[in-house]
């Protein structure tokens, strides 16, 4: 059915790599949505395009040190995204794998999936684009009740140094599409023609899943959430209050948008008409990322690499690249456009007064539950309200009954749940009532407690990573026994 050739067709190109950069930008823009604002995602998506706009003016590099600089970068991106897929999978689909069985599993597809050549491999991406793309759609869809559109109110532009930092840091993941540049050479027709194409669903797949997370979350974000996409597909209300139905089909698209990416990234390491030496040294290098990605401190090592040394590297290849064909008076131009994008970026404080982080429910005395919510100041000042309620809704009405500020849930990060309530009927219909109301199930970490409540809500640093909602509303409705992690007692 293939060919072994080491040529591909612009529309094989164009159908890998904006299959990448979805993917890619549905792993990493969600994250770092709850540690920046969406003025560094904008800006990672525009030095994006200007990197894509200078590779149809580039010749790509056919120097052997240049290439092996370029490879490397693919590398030590295809090992990181490969641990994350893991990861996922291990979260989402096959709890209780071993990462490492996981991910043997994971390389040894890539492996097949390569080793008979560049041809090959971009063919099987191709015939899986449209339905990639099909699938997400869908997905995206049967999301509409958790995404409000209305949330771009929230919006505030923010862009400091932090925050170009941020940017810069997206910018070094979506920079997976420099194998659209090193894999030039083997092009069939002009490569202009598939940056061009390639900038649009990039940028496309950039923007699209910043706002759709930004729909869902808010501004606040997800709260530490690795995986938001995907716990969010487990808060979809189907017909009949059904929750959990999509995370496994969503995460199921995902991993095979992320295999392709990861596909993809190694490809040019197997560029050249495959050979026994060349299978055997790309066997080689493939259990190099294995051994890599199935360590968890490789995470920083190589994001730190990848940051610090091979981005930095690629850009210096690419201007002088860019040089060798276009001479210094266009080299000027796209350096100032750059430096103008940078300092004309305005920047405007978040005010963040009266942030509810916390919410701890224990049993009450004279009706249902005690809650406490905690929540702190602009000078870091720790504050907390209790009363009972007979439920969380009640007990915000209360606080907002008697207070000038109304309680903001947005920056909601944790909820805490007493031993004894865990063991009365009325945590049930606690449970239900978090789960049919958007703004306590948005990647809230849940812990058990035995500490005094207004302790409880004060605990902003934990052991590990706390127990997401949605796993406990699954066990719940599925009637399994499930306990989350015990919170740090102080």
């Amino acid at each position: 059915m293939f060919s072994e050739n080491n040529r591909i067709s612009v529309r094989q190109a164009v159908r890998n790599y904006g299959m990448m950069v979805i993917s890619i930008s549905a792993l990493v823009i969600p994250v770092a949505m709850n540690h920046t604002a969406m003025s560094s995602v904008l800006l990672a998506a525009g030095l994006l395009g200007v990197y894509l706009t200078g590779m149809a003016a580039a010749a790509a590099p056919k120097n052997r040190i240049f290439q092996t600089a370029s490879y490397v970068h693919g590398w030590i991106l295809g090992t990181l995204t490969a641990r994350m897929t893991g990861l996922l999978v291990q979260k989402f689909l096959l709890n209780g794998v071993p990462l490492w069985g996981i991910l043997i599993l994971f390389y040894a597809m890539c492996y097949y999936n390569l080793y008979k050549g560049l041809e090959c491999r971009m063919r099987v991406g191709e015939i899986l684009f449209l339905p990639f793309l099909l699938l997400l759609a869908g997905l995206a869809i049967a999301m509409h009740g958790e995404a409000e559109v209305m949330r771009i109110r929230e919006f505030t532009w923010i862009l400091d140094k932090n925050g170009i930092w941020k940017g810069y840091e997206l910018f070094c993941w979506l920079t997976a599409v420099q194998g659209l540049w090193s894999l030039q050479n083997y092009y069939m027709t002009e490569k202009k023609t598939a940056v061009g194409r390639v900038w649009l669903l990039g940028t496309a797949g950039v923007v699209f899943w910043a706002l759709f997370t930004f729909f869902i979350y808010g501004d606040a974000g997800h709260t530490g959430l690795v995986f938001p996409l995907a716990s969010a597909m487990t808060l979809a209300h189907l017909p009949g209050n059904v929750i959990g139905r999509l995370d496994s089909i969503f995460v199921f698209v995902w991993v095979i948008g992320l295999f392709t990416a990861c596909s993809t990234l190694f490809a040019p390491l197997q560029a050249e008409e495959p050979d026994r030496r060349k299978k055997y040294l790309f066997g080689v290098l493939l259990t190099a990322s294995l051994a890599f990605a199935c360590q968890e401190k490789s995470q920083e090592l190589l994001s730190g690499w990848l940051y610090w040394i091979s981005t930095p590297v690629q850009m210096v290849l690419f201007i002088w690249q860019f040089l060798a064909g276009n001479g210094k008076k266009m080299l000027l131009t796209g350096l100032g456009f750059l430096c103008m994008l940078l300092t004309g970026c305005g920047h405007q404080e978040l005010e963040k007064e009266n942030l509810t982080e916390s919410i701890c429910v224990d049993v009450g005395t004279e009706k249902a539950y005690t809650v406490t919510f905690g929540f702190y100041m602009l000078d870091g000042a720790a504050e907390t309200y209790q009363t009972e309620a007979d439920s969380l809704e009640e007990a915000r009405n209360m606080y907002d009954s008697g207070h000038e500020k109304n309680l903001d849930f947005n920056h909601l990060r944790n909820f805490y749940f007493s031993e004894n309530l865990m063991e009365e009927k009325v945590f049930g219909n606690l449970l239900m009532e978090i789960q049919t109301d958007g703004t306590y199930s948005r990647g809230i970490s849940v812990w058990v407690t035995d500490a005094d409540p207004a302790k409880a809500v004060e605990m902003k640093e934990q052991p590990e990573e706390g127990t997401p909602v949605h796993r406990m509303l699954n066990a719940w409705y599925n009637r399994e026994s499930f306990r989350p992690y015990s919170s740090q007692k102080k």
